[in-house]
């Protein structure tokens, strides 16, 4: 187990073991869609991609991608930056 600044031990296999729980990756891929939904403007911008990583090590992953016209919206807005401090936030 490794301990950080704060004192606090963290045991590595468990926390690995946890991200791969399906209520983990489950509740990752509601955010992103959230994620999704923000930058998107409520879906009036089209383009905004929600992927599950599945075969990245370690699993739990998930992937917000801006495509087509929503990458230049993003370009232009950051839209995708201020959804995640959005959902960071818990707005």
């Amino acid at each position: 187990m490794a301990r950080n600044n704060n004192g606090i031990k963290w045991n590595r296999d468990g926390f690995e073991e946890l991200r791969k729980q399906p209520k983990v990756r489950e509740f990752l891929k509601e955010l992103a869609d959230e994620v999704a939904d923000d930058a998107s403007e409520g879906g009036r911008v089209e383009g905004y991609i929600v992927t599950e990583l599945f075969l990245e090590d370690p699993r739990g992953a998930v992937s917000v991608m801006a495509t087509g016209h929503a990458r230049r919206h993003n370009n232009k807005t950051y839209a995708l930056i201020k959804a995640l401090d959005a959902a960071r936030r818990g707005s």
